[in-house]
């Protein structure tokens, strides 16, 4: 299965991805803020070991990977992609970086080009022009609509509002290997907080 189609109808109680555009794995890393002298290739079973949840210095596990033009880095036990703003920005200076979130019933999809967020929504705030924020709010209008959503009344269509947000991030080339997540070995760090 490609892109993020695994995902598809399962139980995901946290997901934390945030995706880069041209950059590799340890780009990513790096301008996500993680700690470079815990940043280095290891095996599942070392990531296990040595990245159970956060540290007493507030860091918290994240691994990364690439999937076609994309990097992608997936936090396991925070959510500071949508915590600081100002992540995504630094994360999409020169490219494109789009983060996908789900935590607690709540799904959030940002897009951020050169430094700047163009368009970002979530199933909290609602799917409607006036809901949603960044420079051009309604930029995945015509996306949406494709998908089945009416975001003119904030309706998410068939898919729900994971399965639409999922597909949005599909469509501009972005996904994470399924068997790279839980077989082979990953490049992981720890992320500082904001």
């Amino acid at each position: 299965m490609t892109g993020l189609g695994w995902m598809y109808g399962r139980d995901l109680p946290l997901l934390s991805l945030t995706f880069a555009r041209d950059l590799t794995a340890r780009q990513l890393l790096e301008r996500m803020g993680a700690d470079p002298e815990t940043l280095a290739v290891r095996s599942q079973d070392d990531l296990r070991e040595e990245f159970e949840g956060p540290d007493e210095l507030g860091t918290c596990p994240v691994s990364a990977g690439r999937y076609g033009d994309w990097a992608w880095a997936w936090e396991h036990a925070s959510g500071r992609c949508t915590e600081d703003v100002g992540l995504i920005g630094s994360v999409s200076e020169g490219t494109a970086a789009v983060v996908l979130h789900h935590a607690n019933g709540r799904v959030e999809f940002w897009y951020a080009e050169c430094g700047r967020l163009v368009s970002a929504f979530d199933s909290y705030s609602g799917l409607r022009p006036a809901d949603r924020f960044g420079a051009d709010p309604s930029r995945f209008d015509s996306e949406l609509r494709a998908h089945g959503a009416n975001p003119d009344i904030g309706d998410y269509g068939p898919l729900g509002c994971l399965g639409l947000f999922l597909r949005l991030g599909e469509g501009l080339g972005i996904g994470l290997p399924h068997d790279d997540l839980v077989n082979g070995p990953l490049l992981g760090a720890r992320l500082f907080s904001g």
